[in-house]
């Protein structure tokens, strides 16, 4: 199972939305994630997209 964390977008500097597995601390992409504060977790709507295309690739791997 995956979840989703706001964190840094490792290009941009932005908060995005990354994918993790279940219990662990990095995103899909490698990048390191942090408890980021509330307002980050709700003011942004924008995904890392590396995380999305590795998501994506596991998904498409399953079936």
């Amino acid at each position: 199972m995956y979840e989703m964390h706001v964190g840094i977008a490792p290009r941009d500097g932005v908060f995005v939305w990354h994918v993790a597995a279940m219990g662990t601390a990095t995103a899909l992409c490698g990048q390191s994630l942090h408890e980021e504060p509330l307002e980050e977790r709700e003011r942004t709507d924008r995904h890392c997209t590396p995380c999305m295309s590795s998501f994506q690739e596991l998904m498409n791997d399953r079936h």
